[in-house]
């Protein structure tokens, strides 16, 4: 069972990165990111999306070995798929691929977030298929490779259970870091947290020393889950999570 939640991109910006709201939602379209870069999770991919992302390019979800995160209603015709069909009549779902996750439990989050939408939308099991079958990339590249085939992917889809529906979350929350002796320590740290996993930031001075804190995140378990980054990447020794 994956946990789902939805941070939506808003309208504003959808109009200009998908082709409207007339989906006909006849396809899973299965992606992987390609991007192996640590921290390039679910979390950061959405972030991507809702902070304007600078591609000419969009996807509904992106799952990763936590969660699966939706960015666009399924209405929305996404630009994920490289033809007009796949585009217009396409669901699209990354894997991301980041090093420091899970592949393994990605993928088989993956097939319980697709087992629930064929369900909502009543698409066939058959109508599942890469982003190879439209635009011939060679995406999804693990799963093409046979990290795990194909086969026992659709497989995984067929014995997942019922997942439940997104958590709407509202709670607003701040990670505050302990404090760096030097404004550069301080600054090389925000820099990981703005480019690598797109996050607001902001660095305050403490004394005669430097704190950084970031922007909102919507629910204590994406807190949470950017707490955990925070330390993964070494880039604080001590964090605090606060209300927003």
């Amino acid at each position: 069972m994956v946990t789902i939640r939805q941070k939506l991109v808003s309208t504003s910006q959808a109009v200009k990165i998908t082709s409207g709201k007339n989906n006909a939602k006849k396809y899973i379209v299965v992606h992987e990111t390609d991007n192996t870069g640590v921290g390039a999770d679910a979390d950061a991919h959405a972030r991507l999306q809702s902070n304007s992302n600078s591609r000419q390019a969009s996807w509904h979800w992106q799952v990763d070995d936590k969660e699966a995160i939706q960015s666009f209603e399924h209405f929305w015709e996404c630009w994920a798929a490289g033809t007009y069909t796949g585009n217009k009549q396409g669901i699209h779902v990354e894997i991301c691929v980041n090093s420091d996750g899970n592949y393994v439990k990605a993928v088989q989050n993956a097939a319980s977030l697709i087992a629930k939408i064929i369900k909502d939308e009543n698409i066939a099991i058959q109508n599942i298929v890469q982003h190879n079958y439209f635009s011939g990339k060679n995406c999804p590249r693990n799963i093409r490779a046979g990290k795990i085939s194909w086969s026992q992917f659709i497989e995984m889809i067929k014995n997942a259970g019922d997942i439940p529906k997104p958590i709407a979350e509202t709670s607003k929350y701040r990670i505050i870091t302990g404090i760096y002796s030097t404004l550069k320590a301080a600054e090389s740290a925000a820099q990981v947290m703005k480019t690598t996993f797109g996050w607001v930031v902001y660095i305050e001075q403490d004394d005669t020393n430097y704190r950084i804190r970031t922007g909102t995140f919507t629910g204590i378990n994406a807190a949470k889950n950017a707490e955990n980054k925070i330390i993964a990447a070494k880039l604080a020794q001590v964090t605090y999570i606060n209300d927003a």
